[in-house]
Parts: structure tokens; sequence; C-alpha cells
């Protein structure tokens, strides 16, 4: 434990406490087996990854691998929580559209209705999807300028800033009010081919529905805006636009709660606080 990496110790102690939690809770999840056995494979995976890092020779592509490994783990592991969350507490969206309501006086997707158009619609959607490439193209920059101890840091800050948010998703678990404010809807979200691929490729690809609270894309978004203030200023500038839009549709798009997005910015600098320490710590033991 001394040796491994920070963001693979991460990776480590996530997967055991998911191990135990599908393992305790074994008779709620049908899947349990599949889950164990995913995660035990994954665990496996973090170990070979480390032994084979620790060894004398060098490889471009293993430290290439080494590198981005912790996307693979991200995404593995946020997919395997759609055969986890629904089956360990009831949805809490009924909470939420109050509390949205409690602030606001009018449901916030339904007040955007006016705003409705198609062209913006599009907008909003690439604004959207960016959220999966924003991380990755720093991240690559970085990697590309070989600033290995920027990298690391940065992978290890965003790293927590996932997990922490899939904590979230357990402990709250919402589908959102595309769905649970459905009947008030009244505007339809028309756009292009855009909005469609974007909506119909999201809906197959994410196994998992109750990622609502807190609002992963507000937290990683601004947890990213705030590496690319400190690492590299010309990608913040470019940056600080989409994130705004990107912040707006996920209300405009009825992916989520107002709430959701006060929350996901509160975890975001919570991670920003804590994670960076938490990495210098790691280091220096």
């Amino acid at each position: 434990m001394k040796r491994i990496a920070p963001t693979q110790g991460l990776t480590l102690f996530f997967l055991i406490a998911l191990f135990l939690l599908a393992l305790i809770f074994r008779g709620q999840i049908p899947l349990w087996r599949s889950l164990l056995f995913r995660y035990t494979l994954l665990l496996g995976l973090v170990f070979t990854l480390e032994v084979a890092t620790q060894r004398r020779s060098k490889g471009k592509g293993r430290d290439l691998f080494h590198s981005f490994s912790p996307i693979l783990f991200v995404v593995l592991i946020y997919e395997s929580l759609g055969d986890l969350i629904q089956y360990l507490r009831t949805d809490i969206d009924a909470i939420l559209i109050k509390i949205d309501f409690f602030i606001f006086g009018v449901h916030p997707t339904i007040w955007m209705e006016r705003w409705i158009v198609p062209w913006f619609t599009d907008i909003m959607s690439f604004c959207y999807v960016s959220y999966y490439f924003l991380p990755v193209i720093f991240i690559v920059l970085l990697y590309l300028k070989d600033r290995i101890k920027e990298l690391d840091e940065s992978i290890f800050i965003l790293a927590f800033g996932y997990y922490l948010s899939f904590v979230g998703y357990i402990l709250f678990p919402a589908i959102g009010p595309r769905f649970t404010l459905t009947p008030l809807q009244s505007v339809p979200l028309e756009g292009s081919l855009l909005t469609d691929l974007v909506r119909d490729v999201l809906n197959f690809l994410e196994h998992n529905k109750r990622d609502c609270m807190p609002s992963g894309h507000t937290q990683i978004v601004l947890m990213v805006l705030f590496l690319t203030s400190r690492y590299e200023k010309i990608l913040f500038y470019l940056y600080f636009p989409i994130v705004c839009g990107l912040i707006l549709s996920t209300v405009y798009l009825r992916y989520h709660y107002v709430i959701d997005l006060i929350v996901g910015a509160s975890f975001a600098l919570g991670c920003i606080l804590i994670a960076p320490r938490l990495y210098r710590v790691w280091k220096r033991h």
C-alpha cells in the first residue's frame, strides 16, 4: 500500500467498499453475484496494473495505459451502479421536487419552457455532451506536454470527485425531472439531429439512471475549470463559456433539479479543498 499510486489506491478502496456493499445487501440485489464478480475483476486489474508499473522495464504503451486507466475504472464502476443503486434505497425525487418548488415557487424545468426553441436546444445539447470530453482533453494535453506531476495530481483530484459523486448517487437516488415531471411538461424539447442523437446515445449508454443527486455534470466541470485555471490558462478561457452553458443545460434539458446543481457545486468545492491535500499526504508517506 505504501508503493501503490494514489489514484489506484483511491480506486482500490472504493472498489472494496462497493464489494462489501453488494455483499452485505445481496438479499436485495438480484445481480449481486455479477457485481461481486465484476468488482473482483476490477480489483485484480488494479493490482496487475501496479505490479506491471513497478517492474524495472519501461514501456510507452504501458505508461500511457497507467496514466489513463482511471478513466476506464470510472466508466466501469459508474455502469455497475445501475445494478446496485435502485435496490438499496427508494428514489428521493419527490423530496427534491419539493425543495426546488420551495426555493423558487415554480418547477424550474417547467418555467424554462418559455425559452425553448430548436436552435437553443441544440446549443444546450452540445454543451451538455461536452461534459464527457472536457476532462479528457485537459488530461491528454497535460500528458502530451509531459507534465506528469500535474497530470497525476489532476487525475487523482478528478477521480476523487467522481467517486464522491457516486457515493451521492447511492445515498440519494433520483431519476430526474425528465421522468418525474413529464405529466407537467407542455413544450417538447425539439432540436435538430444533434439533440436527438445526444438524447438517444445517452439513454442507450447510461445503464445507471439514478445519477441526479448531486449533479455530477456540475461538480466535475467546475473541478476541471479549477484545474485548468491552475495548469492551463488558455484552456480555462476556452472552457469557461462552455461550462456556463453546460450547467444551464442540465436544467434546460430536464436532466436535473436545481438543488442537484447546488449540491454538485458544494461537492466540487469540497473536493477542491480536500483532494489536493489528501494527494500530497499520500505522496509524502
